[in-house]
């Protein structure tokens, strides 16, 4: 059963996305689970909650006739997922929640240079410059201006990888999804994700329990909300509107995400970083305005 005859959702259905897992540095930050464990749980708890109501009742004969080549994709879009969600709830425990957002959310960059690099689409003037203007921003926010320390800085860093990994992984499903349903994708992408963050966590002796119930509690929420609701949304959305536009809504996230992180947390960012935010956020600005009129 595909969507080949579902009339295109309009794009501004990707909002309702960002709202959904801007909310994942809140989650993240309320868990003491170590940052592969919470990755692990909400993979695992994802595939699960799409699994046995959606899956298993509606989609079971497409689940069996995927093609070879869309499940190997499947399984490489799974494995740039968990290294998205290792290094960016890792950093969440090394840099502030803006910071982090605001770098993970360069992903239309690093779609845009992948699109170059492998698909030939060669970079106009209009890219080249939003990507200094932006590239200026996060050297702004991650040289150590302030004193904080190399946490901060590697935090950082694993914020702008968690934006490397997750640009994969909505390029080979822009690509997927012309073929695959999304609750069959989604699944098999969570799944593929969440055994390679368990082999992860198990070779590196993470501790897979025992935790509280309230700790699995904020994990089993972060799966409905920001998976489910939030990725799997973009996951529907990839098929019509392509990696680009989906890539380009998460701007929004910095900013929800901070208004959360100031209300819950009481974490309010530095200057440094508003500074670097708004500049990283110019930038991609710039090049949408530029594509879209």
């Amino acid at each position: 059963m595909t969507e080949s005859k579902t009339k295109a959702p309009p794009q501004y259905l990707v909002l309702a996305a960002v709202l959904f897992t801007s909310s994942s540095s809140i989650f993240i930050r309320l868990s003491t689970m170590p940052p592969l464990i919470i990755a692990f749980y909400r993979m695992a708890f994802a595939a699960a909650f799409l699994a046995l109501p959606f899956v298993l009742r509606k989609y079971r004969a497409e689940l069996f006739t995927v093609s070879r080549r869309d499940l190997v994709l499947c399984g490489a879009s799974g494995l740039a997922l968990a290294a998205h969600f290792a290094t960016w709830i890792a950093s969440l425990s090394m840099t502030t929640v803006m910071a982090s957002t605001v770098l993970v959310s360069c992903s239309p960059f690093f779609v845009a240079l992948i699109n170059a690099a492998v698909f030939r689409k060669k970079p106009g003037k209009v890219l080249l410059g939003s990507l200094a203007v932006a590239f200026t921003g996060t050297l702004v926010i991650t040289i150590n201006f302030g004193g904080e320390g190399f946490g901060s800085f590697a935090g950082n860093m694993l914020a702008l990888a968690g934006a490397a990994t997750v640009s994969i992984y909505l390029i080979i499903g822009q690509e997927v999804r012309k073929r695959v349903s999304t609750a069959t994708y989604a699944f098999l992408v969570y799944a593929a994700a969440a055994v390679a963050l368990l082999v992860l966590a198990v070779g590196l002796n993470q501790p897979l329990g025992p935790y509280s119930a309230r700790e699995f509690g904020i994990v089993a929420a972060m799966a409905i909300v920001c998976s489910v609701g939030g990725h799997t949304l973009y996951n529907m959305l990839l098929r019509f509107h392509g990696a680009f536009v989906v890539s380009l809504a998460t701007l929004c996230e910095p900013l929800f995400a901070s208004i959360l992180a100031a209300i819950i947390l009481s974490e309010i960012p530095t200057l440094q970083t508003v500074l670097g935010g708004v500049l990283v956020i110019g930038g991609l600005a710039r090049y949408i305005l530029a594509k879209t009129s």
